[in-house]
């Protein structure tokens, strides 16, 4: 029987949450998100696009439609289905460490909750956290029919754990990941000859669900694969295409990089305790799964283990994203498994050497990763624990033990709390909202991606034609336009955008004085300018000297030795160039160029180039004499590659005043490939621009 003080637990948790929304805000990251905000908001409308892959995570799009309906366009209509799941996972959670006393109850509470990146999703709008409910529910569902029903109604518990599962497939593809463990359930129990009916109750309620589900489908589509085909046609090369890279990507993803993941990003907390107890001597009866404890123990670490190795596709080894938020799923499940071992721990020092060296080792490996979670989460558990050894185990020790577990579990909340201070994404909002929205001007705005799409969020995408907002690329400036420009210069969403300064147009970098800043709020960097003049090098000057190297043949002004000439991966042509430290250089004599009727020099590169795998490697221009460089611009090649072991073009740009050129100059282009590694580059080019500022 639940009680009162059960009943406070819940719901301190369940506050922790929603005072995380108030008061750890910061907003949508604006692509993703926003994507599901637009859709969600056509579907109210009647709209679906069976095109976008994205139209087929029924769950997030529905629940959130059904928000706006209700509350309207807005940032809490985008958060309140996803806290609501929140809370049901947090209920679940309950009710199933309620029956093993206060001390388990609280610390798998914790444990869940303050798991950063739990809590960070629990008010975003993403569809991860509806896969952790699904996961969480359809082991709930299994657990209870298998240790608590005592009235053994097994259609009941198949429906429901269908139900689940269909409720994971209707969210995201990632639900496939609990597969492994589903099937480690079924084929422990057909040797067993035990729960032989649950699991045929189960296949059939599957079966006849998926049947509904795609028959809607060819209703509405006339394709009942079309949720397929769809996400066929809209995948991308990226990072995560590990079976398009090359076999060493590959096994560095499954050797370590999700393991370094888990711990670098805080998720490795329940897993401590999880391995601790795998690591003792009476742990391998739980794979068993004869009772409550080794259920949770065994579906955790198969969980892992599914999270590692598992592909994600059909036709090819391709395991899943290093983004944590795919393994959100992992959180309360480990949570329940670890708080029983905690629980030991605190009451009889169980496990006492396993717990402290395996913390140790992760706090180890949490330092030399150089990220926030050595200080704010593993050293201060490793200090706890490991003077709790030296404590008594009375209640009154335990009690504190457990508080101060808390204290350390939530550091990283506090951390939140203050970040979102400082991004201040309301008054960002309104800001937005005050300047732009309820400017009554037809107006263009020229902005960073990320806050175009807020901005068509926060116009509740309303398509009126009196405010048009455009990313960077997008924009072509046409003088016979008559309406207003302003340029919308924001910080926080120009690195949601991952835009660096020099990712910028010439215009926006240098707001020339014949523009008028309208608002401005040093603060949070954002500016507002009134745009009467744009600068763009390439329609206002003229070109000076334009080359471009494509190893086919010797071009003028670039030095390279022909060794490096190498036909055995090429961009364009027979030929690329093999960089074993300095690619072919770009040289010129700066005297040579007519600078008549020119301020401003705008030197232009960009490089189709090809890495194995993640590189420090630069693209460089740099001006010199004979007393040495007295200019250089670098720009990290790695952030503009996509996936390895393909061709990715990268652009690089140095604005120069004739006035600081020192005569006899020399400019230098070339990719310094500083690790040595294989690396090629193809169909270099270098413009030279001249104009007047």
């Amino acid at each position: 029987m639940k009680t009162k003080r059960q009943i406070l637990i819940l719901f301190f948790f369940i506050g922790a949450i929603i005072l995380h929304h108030f008061f750890g805000y910061i907003g949508h990251f604006g692509y993703d998100d926003l994507h599901y905000a637009k859709l969600a908001h056509d579907f109210k409308n009647g709209v679906i696009d069976f095109n976008d892959h994205f139209s087929f995570r029924s769950t997030i799009i529905a629940f959130t439609a059904l928000s706006y309906s209700i509350f309207g366009v807005s940032d809490f209509a985008s958060s309140f289905p996803s806290i609501i799941i929140s809370i049901i996972i947090l209920l679940i959670v309950y009710k199933i460490l309620s029956v093993k006393g206060n001390k388990a109850l609280i610390i798998g509470l914790a444990l869940t909750t303050f798991s950063n990146w739990f809590i960070f999703y629990s008010d975003k709008l993403m569809p991860d956290i509806y896969i952790v409910l699904s996961v969480i529910g359809s082991l709930y569902v299994i657990h209870e029919y298998r240790y608590r029903d005592i009235n053994n109604n097994v259609l009941a518990f198949s429906l429901l754990l269908g139900f689940s599962l269909l409720f994971g497939f209707l969210s995201k593809g990632t639900i496939v990941l609990i597969v492994p463990l589903l099937l480690y359930y079924f084929i422990l129990d057909i040797i067993r000859k035990q729960h032989i009916k649950f699991w045929i109750y189960t296949i059939l309620c599957g079966v006849a669900m998926l049947s509904i589900y795609f028959f809607i489908i060819w209703l509405l589509t006339g394709d009942f694969l079309k949720r397929f085909d769809s996400i066929s046609s809209n995948s991308y090369l990226n990072l995560c295409s590990y079976d398009k890279q090359s076999f060493q990507i590959l096994i560095k993803r499954i050797a370590y990089q999700f393991f370094h993941m888990i711990i670098y990003q805080g998720m490795a907390t329940g897993f401590i305790f999880v391995l601790a107890y795998l690591l003792s001597s009476k742990s391998f009866r739980v794979f068993k799964l004869e009772d409550s404890f080794s259920f949770w123990i065994t579906s955790s670490f198969i969980l892992l283990l599914s999270s590692n190795f598992m592909s994600i596709s059909l036709t090819s080894y391709s395991p899943m994203c290093l983004d944590i938020r795919h393994y959100l799923f992992m959180v309360p499940v480990v949570s329940i498994s670890a708080s029983s071992v905690i629980v030991n721990f605190i009451e009889r020092k169980d496990l006492k050497i396993q717990i402290i060296v395996i913390l140790a080792v992760i706090a180890v490996v949490a330092y030399f990763s150089q990220g926030n979670s050595f200080l704010h989460l593993y050293l201060p558990l490793f200090i706890l624990f490991l003077c709790y050894l030296f404590i008594k185990s009375n209640p009154r020790n335990q009690n504190v033990f457990i508080i101060l577990l808390i204290i350390i579990l939530s550091i990283r909340l506090i951390s939140m709390f203050n970040y979102a201070q400082k991004i201040e994404y309301r008054q960002q909002k309104q800001i937005f909202k005050t300047q732009i929205l309820e400017n009554n001007d037809s107006s263009v705005i020229i902005t960073n991606d990320v806050q175009k799409r807020l901005g068509n969020y926060y116009n509740d995408f309303r398509d009126d034609g009196n405010i048009n907002i455009l990313e960077y690329e997008e924009f072509n400036y046409d003088s016979t336009d008559n309406r207003k420009y302003l340029l919308f210069k924001n910080w926080y969403t120009r690195y949601l955008s991952n835009l660096e300064v020099h990712d910028l147009p010439y215009y926006a970098q240098n707001v020339t004085s014949e523009n008028e800043l309208l608002y401005q709020n040093e603060d949070l960097n954002i500016a507002v300018y009134q745009m009467h003049n744009f600068t763009i090098p390439e329609k206002n000057g003229k070109t000076l000297l334009h080359s471009i190297n494509n190893f086919e043949e010797n071009i003028p002004f670039w030095n390279q030795t022909s060794d490096n000439i190498s036909d055995e991966v090429k961009y364009e042509g027979n030929f690329s160039y093999r960089v074993s430290e300095f690619s072919s250089t770009f040289e010129f004599n700066t005297d040579t160029l007519d600078l008549d009727n020119v301020s401003q020099l705008y030197i232009k590169s960009s490089a189709y180039c090809y890495f194995t795998e993640r590189t420090d490697a630069k693209l460089i221009i740099s001006i010199e004499n004979e007393e040495g460089v007295y200019m250089w611009e670098d720009i990290e090649v790695n952030k503009y590659i996509k996936a390895f072991s393909n061709w990715w073009l990268i652009k690089h740009e140095l604005n120069v005043s004739k006035s600081a050129l020192k005569e006899n100059s020399k400019i230098k282009v070339y990719l310094w490939n500083v690790a040595k590694q294989e690396a090629y580059v193809d169909n270099f080019q270098v413009e030279i621009i001249g104009y007047l500022n």
